[in-house]
């Protein structure tokens, strides 16, 4: 990590207005409370809630729980009524000068400190709105409302998923330069994927650089391959670089890599041909550009997400490609996970200044595979584009 990056920081008083906005929007809805849970234990899915909240991540692993000794070990939660101050219950200690909220409750059961705190803010018969509701574990929340059974909880992850889809210029700053590492991870990995290389040699370059900038992966996609009459690709999924296949010349080449630095995500992806390209990889290279490049000529504020998935697809269409792949979307908000609002058909929702979007499309036609995506600010009257990664390399 370079002097540089020491510059993007959060401040203080943004936590606290985060903290004040949740409460308002849960007082809004009928709630007298939020319980807010996160998961950590070294992934880096479905922590976004808590970190945006209380600058905190459980970093132990997930363990099954051994009754008397621990429970929901790996997960974070949070108790914020909407009036008080809310308490942050961790399974180990917390660095004090970094977490945002004053009130800490730490020990191995999780479970029991959250019911702890719960009563103590009078909450033991209130309605309590759950965000985080997928990281939370079954057996734990079985506990939860065992140990408070005059309580009700309902599921509401949109009160903090509205909040997280606008995001501040701290927010900017730092996903400006989470973009920047992970374009530089992309273009190291394409200057190695040459032939006689295999898949893992290729993510190889990529992990040391994320890791030299204090960055960790989320996730990959890689492949390589040949189209045509007898077309042949080479995919793995766990890990996806495990492919033992090497790289030849004459081989279409994508990768896909999303990672995590400071709690904000990057997400990018691009082709390249083996040796000297051909025509149909050109083609699919190309599509797959166009139709990032249609949607995102679509993007300002007032638009709405709908618009922007259906110019992509106009893009595709107008070049013989189909609208269908393994995700059938055209990109989504992206921030602390990936956030609202989803680029696609139908969406009615309306694009505002300061949402940041990842536009993605990956295109595969008679054996032949394209793959791009870029990361956009939405601003009034367009976008500012946050992916320099290298384009194209034919």
């Amino acid at each position: 990590m370079t002097d540089h990056d020491h510059a993007y920081q959060v401040p203080p008083a943004e936590f606290a207005d985060r903290q004040r906005r949740a409460a308002a929007a849960a007082r809004a809805a009928g709630y007298d409370g939020i319980l807010v849970c996160s998961r950590g234990g070294g992934t880096v899915d479905r922590y976004a809630n808590v970190l945006y909240l209380a600058n905190f991540y459980s970093s132990f692993p997930f363990i099954p729980d051994v009754a008397g000794h621990w429970s929901a070990r790996a997960h974070a939660f949070i108790v914020l009524p909407v009036e008080g101050a809310p308490v942050l219950i961790t399974d180990m200690p917390v660095k004090k000068d970094e977490v945002r909220i004053a009130d800490v409750l730490t020990g191995d059961d999780v479970v029991g400190l959250v019911a702890q705190a719960v009563n103590e803010r009078g909450l033991g018969r209130a309605r309590l709105a759950v965000a985080g509701a997928d990281a939370l574990p079954w057996t734990s929340f079985r506990a939860v409302q065992a140990a408070l059974p005059e309580a009700v909880f309902e599921p509401a992850d949109a009160l903090l998923d509205r909040l997280r889809m606008i995001k501040s210029p701290a927010e900017i700053a730092v996903l400006r330069r989470v973009s920047e590492i992970g374009g530089e991870a992309i273009d190291a990995m394409m200057d190695k994927a040459v032939a006689g290389a295999t898949h893992g040699k290729v993510m190889g370059e990529g992990l040391r650089c994320l890791a030299a900038h204090g960055a960790m992966l989320y996730n990959n996609f890689i492949g390589s391959g040949r189209g045509g009459n007898d077309p042949r690709m080479h995919y793995a999924d766990f890990p996806t670089w495990s492919s033992t296949a090497r790289i030849e010349d004459g081989d279409w080449f994508h990768i896909g890599a999303s990672g995590v630095w400071r709690g904000y995500y990057f997400d990018h992806s691009r082709s390249k041909p083996i040796g000297n390209p051909t025509a149909p990889q050109i083609e699919a290279f190309e599509a797959a550009i166009a139709a990032v490049e249609g949607s995102m000529a679509r993007i300002r504020a007032g638009a709405t997400a709908g618009e922007v998935a259906d110019a992509g697809y106009d893009a595709l269409r107008a070049r013989g490609f189909s609208t269908q792949s393994d995700f059938n979307g055209m990109g989504h908000g992206v921030g602390m996970g990936w956030d609202l609002p989803w680029l696609v058909p139908g969406d009615p929702t309306v694009l505002e200044p300061n949402m940041v979007l990842c536009v993605e499309r990956s295109v595969e036609k008679h054996g032949y595979v394209g793959d791009f995506e870029q990361t956009v600010v939405v601003t009034e009257t367009g976008h500012e584009l946050l992916t320099h990664a290298r384009k194209r390399r034919w």
